[in-house]
């Protein structure tokens, strides 16, 4: 009696252990069973079910069967354990590809950065400028010249019209000069035929 209890304790504990096997292995539940040799856990526990033979309330499961079952439970938890670590390896697998794409993406954008970078940018004067500051810088220095240029034309105009004034006024000097000139050259010869005269008058007396 004590061994048909023991049977069924050890018969309760794999069912929970098909229990949890089950929910890994719903696609095979449709397959008809196979007996212990093959099909799910779920199968071979209602294969073993239905050849057992019941005692009052309980089930008697022969050994051979419960040892196979074990046997057949063991292989499963291991294949289950196996199909883990291989996932866990594929993960860490797809892990390193990932970093590695990562990397990659990175160094690829600091390319893209770099060339953008040089695309928008060229060496003036032995320095790297950007589009906007060289644009900058031109039209600084156009605006520089323009100024530079007004100012010029300002003081040009300025001193050009001094230099006609000074002109104008030189030769009204010019004038003046040559018209007082002309009036001492007169004056200097009436002086002379007067003088001549005194000295001819001068000269009769005598």
């Amino acid at each position: 009696m004590n061994n048909v209890k023991n049977l069924m304790t050890t018969a309760l504990v794999l069912v929970c252990i098909l229990c949890a096997g089950n929910s890994m292995a719903q696609e095979g539940a449709a397959q008809p069973q196979q007996g212990l040799e093959g099909g799910t856990l779920q199968s071979q526990f209602d294969y073993i079910y239905t050849k057992s033979e019941s005692y009052e309330a309980y089930k008697v499961i022969k050994k051979s069967s419960l040892n196979k079952l074990k046997t057949n439970t063991l292989d499963s938890v291991k294949a289950l354990k196996q199909e883990i670590t291989d996932l866990e390896n594929n993960v860490q697998e797809q892990q390193k590809e990932v970093n590695a794409l990562k990397t990659e993406l990175q160094e690829t954008n600091a390319k893209l950065e770099q060339v953008t970078t040089e695309k928008d940018s060229f060496s003036f004067l032995g320095m790297m400028m950007s589009k906007g500051s060289y644009n900058m810088l031109v039209w600084s220095l156009v605006f520089i010249i323009l100024i530079t240029l007004l100012i010029m034309i300002v003081l040009f105009k300025r001193s050009n019209s001094i230099t006609i004034k000074t002109k104008e006024l030189l030769e009204e000097k010019q004038e003046e000069f040559d018209a007082h000139r002309k009036w001492a050259l007169e004056r200097e010869q009436t002086l002379a035929r007067d003088l001549n005269k005194l000295k001819q008058k001068y000269k009769g007396l005598d």
